[in-house]
């Protein structure tokens, strides 16, 4: 321990965190590499060993000069982050001065350092740590939580420490894409941060899928293996060949109904929150076609929204004018503006125009980008692109459920297929369903084909639901509920679905009816199959490709027992490759 310290064999490397709305480097986290003859070969270990043994302070003011050192020498620009033990800190003992020192001689200004605030040990005495933080912070240095949901404190950290940045422990970001408990948990510390005006990181990504769903919920800083690894000389822009809005080998189509949003944009100039309200009113006069001015803060994030009409009343008297000409903005703006992300859909920001009660609605809101203000639009353009939507989305839809048809569904798997976006089908089909039309009427058999539209549109809420026609209709999942849901499906069908039966043939089991070559057999009871497939997105290249490994798990569903559903084993998703090269 003491020889790794003193004969300075230790190395310090750099991974790069990335501003993914600036596409730029926000700075480096220093961290710790061992020589190659060491006994001891995981940095982490090395730290647990100096913390038993009593050399942590010690082993860490060692490794934060070497960090500010090499970042010195390397000439890096951005942030320093440097990770520092809470129970370090929190010791009375702790030596007073020696980071900003170092900083000095380095020619590193404080602003530039963030105290990154690890979970691996915990914090004897909280008081000491909060007093030694807040002295940190009075020099300038910027604070961080890191591994935010492991450890001792988390959330209890985030609100006494007050950080200006927290990292989102690996954990949650690891197949987030596949987990919906992770997601969810995800998506209320991205909006935490935003109310709370603290800074995210998500940490430890490693897929495209992870980054693609973390910038859809607003990631706006980002960290791991697939953006940049750890290095001696780290990239100092973006790697060759890497956009962080287009990650990943095949560039990004957009869902057309995820992006109208940005169609329907004006920019009108914001103000910021120290403009003195005569002067917002001299740009209202100036400009009648401006009905509502974003009042936005230093980091260009909107805070409120100031109304034409607002301010015509109030300046329409002396009184008014000699009271408010010279007061802040922000005296008279709405702090409840109804706001919109720029990568919301068209269906998203109208559910929350006419479902939420709490924004200050008029005829235009604002629109953000990773919170960030873009412009405004209006309402009326956003109630014209829904109807256009909704007459477009008859043109192409089943006409007995309305559920999206044939050239809807190919769209949607072609889309998921260029962007390379892991998903699952599912195939639902009904058994048995011409005995049943035959016996009870097509009438009956209407009744059915919506009690089915029906309970996937309700147990499938989260999914893409279509109807290829007939009786075969599919799901498109983009997470790992597909078979909780589809078992779903089939329970709630099977109950619902013995109201619609006589109950002779319930008592029976079955009927008789006309089979397809016109002869009286016996039927049991219809019931609805599944067949679930994952298509392999780096080998299936069409809609036509997963339409044929749809077929084959619809007939090995069909073979299955009732309320059990067919998963498509992983070695049958290359038959994609075959098909493919059949048609060469």
């Amino acid at each position: 321990m003491t020889r790794l310290i003193l004969d300075r064999s230790l190395t310090i490397v750099f991974q790069p965190i990335f501003d993914v709305s600036e596409e730029s480097i926000l700075g480096y986290e220093a961290l710790t590499r061992l020589p190659p003859d060491s006994l001891i070969n995981n940095p982490e270990h090395l730290f647990n060993l100096a913390n038993k043994v009593g050399m942590l302070s010690e082993l860490e003011l060692h490794c934060r000069k070497l960090a500010i050192n090499r970042f010195a020498q390397l000439k890096l620009n951005g942030l320093l982050f440097l990770n520092v033990s809470p129970c370090t800190l929190s010791q009375a003992d702790h030596p007073k001065g020696e980071t900003l020192n170092l900083l000095k001689c380095a020619g590193i200004a404080p602003d530039r350092v963030v105290i990154e605030i690890t979970e691996q040990f915990e914090a004897k005495d909280n008081q000491i740590l909060k007093q030694s933080l807040e002295h940190y912070r009075e020099l300038g240095f910027k604070i961080a939580i890191d591994d935010l949901g492991t450890g001792h404190s988390g959330l209890k950290q985030w609100s006494e420490l007050r950080p200006d940045i927290v990292k989102i422990d690996r954990y949650f970001i690891s197949g987030c894409h596949q987990n919906i408990v992770k997601r969810e948990l995800l998506r209320t510390i991205f909006e935490l941060g935003t109310a709370t005006g603290v800074s995210i990181i998500a940490e430890g990504i490693e897929l495209n899928e992870e980054f693609l769903l973390l910038e859809k919920m607003g990631m706006q800083f980002a960290q791991g293996f697939l953006l940049s690894k750890p290095a001696e000389f780290p990239d100092v822009g973006l790697p060759d060949g890497l956009s962080l809005r287009h990650i990943g080998p095949n560039k990004i189509i957009k869902d057309n109904n995820l992006f109208e949003l940005e169609k329907l944009i004006t920019y009108v100039m914001p103000v910021s929150i120290d403009e003195v309200c005569s002067e917002v009113y001299q740009i209202f006069k100036k400009s009648a076609q401006i009905q509502s001015i974003a009042v936005i803060d230093q980091n260009q994030k909107p805070i409120g929204v100031i109304y034409r009409d607002t301010l015509a009343e109030i300046f329409s008297s002396d009184y008014g004018h000699a009271l408010y000409d010279k007061k802040p903005i922000t005296n008279l703006m709405s702090n409840l503006p109804f706001i919109a992300d720029i990568s919301a859909s068209i269906d998203d920001v109208s559910n929350l125009v006419t479902d939420n009660i709490h924004f200050d609605l008029r005829p235009e809101f604002i629109v953000v980008d990773n919170g960030k203000y873009v412009g405004v639009a209006s309402i009326r353009s956003l109630l014209k692109i829904m109807t256009e939507q909704k007459i477009q989305h008859a043109q192409h839809a089943n006409p007995l459920t309305m559920l999206p048809g044939n050239i809807v569904i190919e769209q949607k798997i072609m889309q998921l297929l260029a962007n390379k976006q892991t998903f699952s089908m599912a195939y639902f089909d009904l058994n048995h369903f011409k005995p049943f039309n035959d016996l009870y009427g097509y009438g009956e058999g209407d009744v059915v084909i919506r009690l089915v539209a029906d309970v996937l549109s309700k147990v499938c809420s989260k999914a893409f639901v279509g109807h290829v026609g007939g009786d075969d209709f599919v799901v498109l999942f983009q997470c790992a509920d597909s078979e909780f849901d589809c078992k779903k499906v089939l329970e709630i069908f099977e109950q619902r679905i013995n109201s619609i039966f006589k109950p002779e043939h319930l008592a029976q089991g079955g009927y008789f009816s006309v089979s397809r070559k016109g002869n009286k057999e016996w039927f049991s009871l219809m019931s609805l199959s599944c067949g679930i497939i994952h298509p392999n997105v780096n080998i299936v290249q069409s809609h036509l490709d997963v339409a044929n490994l749809a077929s084959e798990a619809k007939k090995m569903a069909k073979k299955m027992k009732a309320g059990e559903v067919y998963i498509q084993p992983t070695l049958n998703i290359n038959v994609a490759s075959e098909l493919d090269g059949s048609r060469a």
